[in-house]
């Protein structure tokens, strides 16, 4: 029982990894300005790297360098972003916890403590970012505002991706921004940390009931 329990819990650990690189990470709707109907897409981390791949785009700290104007204009999704970063950064350490912890030792209450962790991480992740795009979708700081001070202000990495996209002269038919959520990636991470709190919970409670039962049979020996 130690060995499957031990085996799933690392292999559900595990299926973390693809589901955050290959899944879609990132859910945008909007509608549409010039038509009726609505431009619904999502993307993943292996679309992003494909697309970085396939433009031959350089990356680093010098391109992605913005101006002061931009910071300045981006100001107000600073704190939620961070947040949401830090949120996501510690969901793959709790993923880590896991699938290490179950690999490694037999503590499941441990296991149990970093499982919870990690479904408060996702959810911490989903609302921050969610308070996030609150702000573009309220109108606070619209999109097509971004759009154009990054394409006016900015001669980095971003800009030479957005100009590639179109952004700028798409933005002139694009209504509104509707949707711009953490998509089935997080999602299905949060599904796996809460598979992992039933699963290691059954087991504590399985071992709970074999201790008692175990004294239980000893007390009645010890009787006759």
């Amino acid at each position: 029982m130690k060995a499957l329990y031990r085996i799933v819990a690392a292999a559900a650990a595990l299926l973390a990894f693809p589901a955050l690189y290959f899944l879609k990470l990132i859910r945008i709707v909007m509608e549409l300005g010039f038509a009726d109907g609505f431009f619904d897409d999502a993307f993943s981390v292996d679309d992003v790297v494909s697309f970085i791949r396939d433009y031959n785009i350089e990356l680093n700290s010098g391109s992605l360098g913005l101006s002061e104007n931009v910071m300045k204009t981006l100001a107000p999704l600073k704190a939620p972003a961070i947040t949401t970063l830090v949120f996501l950064c510690l969901t793959v350490v709790m993923v880590l916890a896991v699938f290490f912890c179950s690999a490694f030792s037999n503590a499941r209450k441990v296991n149990l403590v970093f499982s919870v962790l990690g479904v408060v991480a996702a959810i911490g992740a989903i609302a921050s970012f969610n308070s996030m795009t609150d702000i573009v979708i309220s109108g606070e700081l619209p999109l097509n505002k971004i759009i154009d001070t990054i394409l006016t202000g900015s001669g980095s990495a971003i800009a030479s991706i957005a100009g590639m996209l179109g952004a700028g002269s798409l933005f002139e038919f694009v209504g509104e921004l509707k949707i711009l959520q953490l998509s089935s990636a997080v999602v299905t991470v949060l599904l796996i940390f809460v598979f992992e709190i039933i699963w290691t919970l059954s087991f504590i409670l399985i071992n709970m009931d074999e201790v008692k039962t175990s004294k239980a049979a000893k007390k009645t020996k010890k009787h006759n």
